[in-house]
């Protein structure tokens, strides 16, 4: 049988090609493609800012679907099963797998990402089942789609010491949201979400969240307990050091040039402490997705657009030149969900 499929051929090309299904491995399963987010560093592949995307690849690794066919050995999830897809594979032996700490992992790789495990912007896509996690309440599917870039959010915010307060998220974008809806669920007494851009201030408190324009007239808030910086960039890291009290915690998330300046003074003089997290793990993930699939949040505000293969080239430029701007695109293969807008 063939698929449709999206293939990235080097910065700034994309084309949309019929490649043949291939038959399962014992332990595979295929996942018929109902949703599948636009990630940020899927556009920064695509424009060459980075070089972790490579020609030949499919990308998509933000995805939910249906199960349409399973490998032999596979027992779960079962055919139609509404799942969503944890793209990390790991090497299940090291020190870190083991421990539960699969995000560290030194073998780490995602599907989507590398050459050799193919991504979701397709009809269908094959997994492991391991890399699979039901979807099973009453929320929509495509709402599966944020998981991913929500689990990425939740890690962070899990790094805190529940004894604080008030918590501060630096970024409103899928991660920041996620983590600040992450926050706010584990029950920090206030947490307010810190984005220059009101257009993403307004999807943020369509979602019951409080917050910030950081770069607008109205006062500070007091400090912060901590802060979960989701952008990390210079000025964003300066709001981190700046906006905590002494002796806060700032959790940084984002992942933005490999070297930045930052005020040694305010880290020092303030004792505050300061610490990477890296994606989630898979307890991290599983936990999300079963939060969403519940639907305990309309999450309908963060889904901004939907395409499918004819206009997901369309949604890469636009994102690439600044045109377009919707908080999350969604690739949807159904032709009646289609189209750019």
């Amino acid at each position: 049988m063939s698929n449709h499929a999206l293939l990235f051929e080097g910065p700034g090309q994309l084309s949309v090609a019929e490649i043949d299904e291939r038959p399962l491995e014992p332990t595979e399963v295929r996942v018929k493609s109902d949703s599948v987010g636009i990630c940020g560093s899927d556009v920064h592949g695509f424009t060459g800012a980075n070089r972790r995307r490579v020609a030949g690849m499919i990308m998509g690794h933000e995805a939910a679907g249906i199960v349409s066919e399973r490998g032999a050995d596979v027992g779960n999830p079962e055919l139609g099963a509404r799942v969503v897809l944890n793209p990390a594979v790991t090497c299940e032996t090291c020190e870190f797998c083991r421990a539960g700490e699969d995000h560290r992992c030194p073998h780490r790789r995602l599907y989507g990402c590398v050459l050799d495990l193919p991504g979701a912007f397709a009809d269908s896509f094959v997994v492991q089942a391991r890399n699979l996690v039901e979807f099973d309440g009453p929320a929509p599917l495509e709402w599966g789609a944020l998981v991913e870039p929500f689990a990425v959010g939740d890690h962070g915010v899990g790094l805190l010491p529940q004894a604080l307060e008030h918590v501060l998220v630096i970024g409103g974008g899928p991660i920041g949201v996620g983590a600040a809806l992450s926050a706010r669920r584990r029950g920090f007494e206030r947490v307010v979400l810190a984005e220059p851009n009101e257009h993403r201030r307004r999807i943020a408190e369509a979602l019951g969240l409080e917050t910030f324009d950081p770069t607008g007239s109205d006062a500070e808030p007091d400090p912060f307990d901590a802060a979960v910086e989701c952008v990390a960039v210079p000025a964003t890291l300066d709001s981190a050091l700046r906006l905590t009290r002494p002796g806060g915690e700032i959790v940084v998330v984002g992942l933005g040039p490999t070297e930045m300046p930052f005020s040694v003074e305010r880290l020092v003089v303030g004792e505050r402490v300061m610490r990477g997290s890296f994606n989630y793990s898979r307890q991290d993930f599983a936990r999300v997705a079963a939060w969403i699939s519940q639907g305990e949040v309309d999450m309908g505000p963060v889904i901004e657009a939907r395409v499918d293969l004819e206009g997901i080239v369309d949604a890469f430029r636009g994102y690439a030149d600044g045109s377009y701007a919707a908080m999350k695109t969604l690739f949807q293969p159904e032709p009646s969900r289609g189209g750019f807008a």
